[in-house]
């Protein structure tokens, strides 16, 4: 091929290139929306100011609504904090009759506590095997974030928690977690793919 054909033949690939890549990247490139976060933690854990911290890193990412598994622990410190600030906010209860075995004294917050609630979601109708299981399920496939006091205990002290930080991570949601071995917060991004144009 002739030298003086070879800036003619760049600009038709060229042209060629850009009418079959005429990609949108600022949608490509969007940022994520986070709308909803559901919250997960030790039933042991009473420490409301760490709870409100991880509440105020998702309301810095955009989100509105909350979801409340409404367990002892973690789980109603949430809850009060929650309707303290005056967020929307969803408690979603595994079966009716979850507090039935709880102190007095805790059933009388637990039902205070679902007053205030912008929505309540319940499950099941009575206790059984993997009802808290589903629970923690149906909040984590309707999150963005996931909000987590968790001891990363590698020997399953975490139980119900340590799972569902495991199906979190699982289905890629961006997780805010509060390690109270370590007095730490930590941030696990999700993973993104990797964009691929040709």
């Amino acid at each position: 091929m002739a030298a003086s054909n070879i800036p003619a033949l760049l600009q038709r690939v060229d042209r060629t290139l850009n009418r079959e890549t005429q990609y949108n990247f600022e949608e490509a490139f969007d940022t994520k929306e986070y709308n909803t976060a559901m919250i997960t933690g030790h039933r042991w854990f009473e420490y409301d100011i760490k709870v409100d911290k991880l509440i105020t890193m998702a309301l810095n990412q955009g989100v509105s609504k909350f979801l409340c598994g409404m367990a002892l622990g973690t789980d109603q410190i949430a809850a009060e904090i929650l309707v303290r600030r005056k967020l929307k906010w969803t408690a979603v209860i595994p079966c009716a009759d979850q507090h039935k075995l709880w102190k007095p004294h805790q059933q009388s917050h637990y039902k205070k506590l679902l007053e205030q609630a912008t929505e309540q979601k319940c499950l099941y109708q009575t206790y059984s095997t993997g009802v808290m299981h589903a629970r923690n399920q149906w909040m984590v496939n309707r999150s963005d974030i996931c909000l987590a006091v968790f001891s990363n205990d590698p020997h399953g002290v975490g139980g119900g928690t340590a799972s569902t930080f495991k199906m979190a991570r699982a289905r890629n949601l961006l997780i805010y977690q509060y390690i109270p071995a370590e007095s730490r917060f930590v941030i696990i991004e999700p993973a993104h793919q990797q964009l691929t144009l040709f």
